[in-house]
């Protein structure tokens, strides 16, 4: 089959030290069973907000997969007016080149973006090829969490054109997936029907991590300071819904403890952490690692911490890295993360404004070799025994794909 995905959002795997997401293992895995790709993507980089590709048009990868480069805006804040901008920018252009390209069997549009997925639906429609949907986030419901609940019903007056695109889209998909069950029934009651067999979830999941870690000269750093310490480490993107910043506070409270707190990433908070966090010397901030580099601090750590800085319901990728090396989590997510945590004993929960509740989870696990050891073993299990990694992931995911495609029935947009 030809196949299109839809994903502005991810890094491009241009090489073997970018870390690949969702819609990358998903195109690998689709290629393998002989499909051909063709990928539409923003050539901004989301993590890094910095330009890779800067041209329009079509890049051959590999055998097999495609880019159609759609250039959009770019922005140095992930809820930012330019952001908007760029992705209403996105869906026009994708509606004036779609045409242009030979027609696909099947169309995997992600959420984000909704305006994207919209725009998706409307060329399918309008072609009867069947879409699919795939929800990573509450777009555009997320866009009122910044704003004061009592300008909220305003926002969502001023946004409803969004509410609508998403409503549209939903409807229009043959198959709804997420990555969590919450997101999907989120998406099925904007679609106003039923879970079907087409509707599924698929967890993020991670690689399964190698005996065998690559090493650099920032490796051989981070190793040299992390020798004989017991290592909390944080990667990801330094954004105000994720703020690290608690862990400097746990580092001050536990500094004397022979714990070293690793703050891996970059975004606009960076400086403001690393002001909070410079009279520590047991915080280590690299920057922003690569595959081959996270995989080495991910090897050298102890702990994983999921910070949050409001009340929420989600899984974020670095959950299944984390649990690929075995490590505990500590999250302050709420719903399912919570419970998936405490059903399979791998981890803790902590109330987001608690930077105390946190340092205790900390310490608790450092000062309890059993108790740390009984929680990282149980990290590894679910890790291995719950589809978790991603080989396993994407395979059932393509193959899921193929069925969609030869099922029967399509949605039109009035």
């Amino acid at each position: 089959m030809n196949i299109w995905l839809i994903q502005t959002g991810e890094p491009l795997p241009l090489n073997d030290k970018v870390k690949k997401m969702r819609t990358a293992f998903l195109a690998d895995k689709l290629i393998e069973r002989g499909h051909s790709v063709l990928w539409w993507a923003n050539g901004f980089d989301h993590q890094l907000k910095k330009w890779v590709i800067r041209d329009d048009g079509l890049c051959r990868l590999k055998d097999g997969l495609s880019l159609y480069i759609i250039r959009g805006t770019g922005y140095k804040r992930n809820v930012s007016l330019e952001r908007i901008l760029g992705n209403r920018k996105l869906a026009r252009k994708f509606r004036r080149l779609a045409p242009t390209m030979p027609k696909p069997d099947i169309i995997i549009a992600s959420l984000p973006v909704h305006d994207l997925a919209y725009e998706a639906a409307v060329f399918a429609s309008m072609h009867n090829i069947p879409l699919v949907v795939d929800i990573r986030d509450e777009w555009p419901d997320i866009f009122l969490t910044v704003v004061p609940k009592s300008l909220r019903r305003l926002a969502r007056a001023l946004f409803r054109h969004d509410f609508w695109m998403t409503r549209k889209a939903m409807q229009s998909a043959v198959a709804i997936l997420a990555m969590m069950d919450s997101l999907l029934d989120w998406g099925l009651g904007y679609a106003k029907r039923k879970r079907t067999w087409k509707d599924r979830v698929f967890y993020l999941g991670a690689p399964k991590m190698s005996d065998v870690v690559t090493e650099n000269e920032k490796c051989r750093k981070m190793g040299e300071l992390l020798k004989d310490k017991f290592v909390v480490t944080f990667i990801g993107s330094f954004v105000r819904n994720n703020d690290p910043s608690v862990l400097v506070k746990c580092a001050g409270e536990l500094r004397d403890k022979g714990i070293c707190f690793v703050l891996a990433g970059d975004g606009e908070l960076l400086e403001e952490i690393r002001s909070k966090s410079s009279s520590l010397s047991n915080v280590l901030m690299p920057g922003w690692l690569n595959a081959y580099e996270s995989a080495y601090l991910l090897k050298h750590s102890h702990l994983g911490i999921c910070p949050t800085s409001q009340a929420r319901n989600a899984f974020p990728n670095k959950v299944f890295s984390y649990l690929s090396a075995g490590l505990p989590v500590v999250s302050a997510f709420e719903g399912e993360l919570k419970e998936f945590l405490e059903k399979h004993h791998a981890g803790f929960y902590y109330p987001y404004s608690s930077a105390d509740a946190l340092t205790e989870c900390i310490r608790k696990l450092h000062d309890d070799p059993v108790l740390y050891r009984d929680v990282s073993e149980n990290a590894k299990k679910v890790f291995a025994c719950q589809m978790l990694e991603t080989d396993m992931i994407y395979a059932e995911y393509a193959r899921h794909i193929e069925k969609v495609c030869l099922g029967n029935g399509f949605a039109v947009i009035d």
